[in-house]
């Protein structure tokens, strides 16, 4: 088990240069945009701009603050499920996360001006791995992720228990590894009034390479 908080993170130009980004957590640890496996990050969009373009990584997003955005892109291009991409994606805070390949060239308009936007973005190598973001808000909950060799726990308001042991704060990210080869990973997370979670399932096409590469985090 490993955790991040505020402290840990790292804030740094985006790759296209058009605003910055907070790294929260990369695996490998240390691994620039050319060479992680996956990497999970928060950005402010202050202005309308395209995307960065990320060939062979599969993206999820999510919303955290602010009004929200529109995606746009080519009708012609194709999403990850093999069905067209729609021209325009609506986000808002309460939306699921979004799945998308980072090939796909989008322009990001905010939905108010003056409203800036912070989201939540998980981005993997699609030749090493796969990914799956869900969206946690208060209760119990029971995740069972069989087919996980990682799995992360973003905290973005409130707070919550992990495993009746670890408390999660607002900004606070947690990694559980799986224990032992094809066991999965299975966890109970108690949120708590107005708490607002993000649970992240990383599956890997070779097992080996989890267990093989840390990312850099306090290890529990």
């Amino acid at each position: 088990m490993q955790r991040w908080s505020q402290q840990d993170y790292v804030t740094m130009p985006w790759k296209n240069g058009g605003g910055t980004t907070t790294e929260l957590a990369v695996f490998p640890s240390g691994a620039s945009f050319e060479h992680f496996v996956w990497r999970l990050s928060c950005a402010e969009v202050r202005v309308a701009g395209p995307f960065s373009a990320f060939p062979r990584i599969d993206r999820s997003l999510a919303v955290l603050s602010g009004a929200g955005l529109i995606l746009h892109t080519d009708e012609s291009q194709q999403s990850i499920s093999s069905t067209p991409f729609a021209q325009s994606v609506r986000l808002e805070q309460r939306s699921l996360p979004y799945r998308f390949m980072g090939e796909l060239p989008i322009f990001a308009e905010l939905l108010e001006p003056a409203s800036p936007v912070i989201d939540l973005n998980l981005m993997t190598r699609r030749d090493v791995c796969q990914h799956h973001m869900q969206r946690l808000e208060s209760g119990s909950h029971f995740i069972d992720a069989s087919d996980a060799q990682q799995l992360l726990l973003y905290c973005t308001m409130g707070n919550a228990i992990v495993q009746g042991q670890e408390n999660l704060q607002a900004g606070d990210l947690l990694m559980l590894d799986e224990e032992q080869p094809a066991t999965g990973i299975r966890v109970h997370i108690d949120a708590g009034e107005l708490a607002l979670l993000f649970c992240m399932r990383i599956s890997f096409l070779n097992h080996e390479l989890s267990a093989t590469k840390g990312a850099h985090g306090n290890s529990r």
